[in-house]
């Protein structure tokens, strides 16, 4: 028996957790040496002993009860799973910790290796992520409030303002000066800004927090969706190369995401002939989507900022409130992807994005993706 216990101590001495051999009488018959950083015990001190010692006095009558019920049933066992298991130090300290069970016979006898492994900086980082968890629940929930104010406290004054100068319009004298019309029409455009901003600010406040049922998506009928939301110049072409592939999400949020950056290809264009290409492939579970124009692009100086909330970058439009580019990096994070803008060979602007979660596992991708350059594309691989 002695041998049995001298070669187990010199494999177990090689393992990184604590290991204690126990017969039927729940006693301590053998230990490594790893037993002394967890507990402060030499293994000579605990043979002998009550497994029972190194719990907390308040748990020692029910451990020695369900270990005597274990040895009627012996198995392979996590005790741990789902369960808070404390261990008592030498200098009554206690300690978070693990234990499993693998019953074993040594010369007729059954015994029982328990393995136990401190898991404290386990339960302190659970601990800190529930934690995380609750503040971002709650800081969630504020800003869907945040957003139902805007939507209806802060757009009613609006709109009462705005059918107050609709009347005032009606009673002016029909002859009215040149200043009065030019008034009138500043107030109304700022009227119609701030309504546009209190909306997108609403739409920003509920991107994370709004249903999120998912569905498969062809994202072909998307972009046909898209033509009849988006204001699309008489002069100007939306193309999409080939056949786009079909994704997991939710549509609202898809919508969103393609709205945005589509809209937002056409506001800012200054060509006599805006055109807009949208691209995509697939590899594997995940789509690269690309939303490219022949505008006047971003500096590279502005290409982080523009996704800030309220950042306008360089453009001067009065119905620019910053917030679109924002919504969007929200829904692709969201979601587990990654945007990002560079060049376009159309001469402008390429927003390219991933979308975790298809609905197939094949590859597909449009005709000929190279919306970005070799940097931008590696970027995008690279996300992949």
């Amino acid at each position: 028996m002695k041998s049995t216990f001298v070669s187990l101590k010199q494999v177990a001495d090689f393992l990184p957790d604590t290991v204690i051999v126990v017969d039927e009488q729940i006693q301590i018959v053998g230990a490594n040496d790893r037993i002394t950083s967890l507990f402060g015990y030499y293994p000579q001190e605990l043979i002998g002993q009550k497994l029972s010692m190194l719990l907390p006095h308040r748990y020692r009558g029910k451990h020695d009860m369900h270990f005597s019920n274990y040895f009627s049933h012996p198995e392979v066992r996590n005790m741990g799973v789902g369960k808070q298991f404390l261990g008592l130090r030498k200098d009554n300290t206690e300690v978070d910790i693990d234990i499993a069970l693998a019953p074993f016979e040594a010369n007729g006898r059954k015994l029982v290796i328990a393995t136990i492994r401190d898991v404290t900086e386990k339960k302190e980082l659970e601990h800190s992520l529930r934690k995380k968890n609750e503040q971002l629940k709650t800081v969630n929930t504020e800003l869907e409030r945040f957003g139902y104010m805007i939507a209806h406290d802060l757009k009613s004054p609006l709109l009462n303002i705005h059918a107050l100068v609709q009347l005032m319009t009606r009673e002016l004298p029909t002859e009215k000066s040149d200043k009065l019309v030019e008034y009138i029409s500043a107030l109304k455009t700022s009227l119609e800004s701030m309504t546009r901003m209190i909306s997108e600010v609403s739409a920003y406040s509920k991107a994370d927090t709004s249903e999120s049922a998912e569905e498969d998506i062809d994202l072909n009928l998307i972009i046909a969706e898209v033509r009849k939301l988006v204001h699309i110049p008489s002069n100007g072409r939306l193309d999409v190369d080939g056949q786009l592939p079909s994704v997991r999400g939710n549509r609202t949020k898809v919508l969103q995401v393609f709205v945005n950056l589509i809209s937002n290809a056409f506001k800012h264009n200054d060509k006599e002939a805006p055109g807009v290409l949208v691209q995509g492939l697939q590899k594997g579970n995940t789509c690269l989507l690309s939303i490219s124009d022949n505008g006047p692009g971003i500096p590279v100086q502005l290409r982080k900022r523009i996704f800030r909330l309220f950042d306008k970058g360089n453009s001067t439009r009065k119905d620019s409130q910053g917030i679109g580019l924002s919504i969007v990096k929200k829904i692709v994070e969201e979601r587990g992807g990654e945007i990002i803008v560079n060049e376009s060979p159309l001469g402008g602007a390429a927003f390219t994005f991933t979308w975790p979660g298809t609905t197939t596992s094949r590859e597909t991708k449009s005709s000929d993706f190279d919306t970005t350059p070799q940097a931008a594309s590696y970027q995008a691989e690279s996300a992949l």
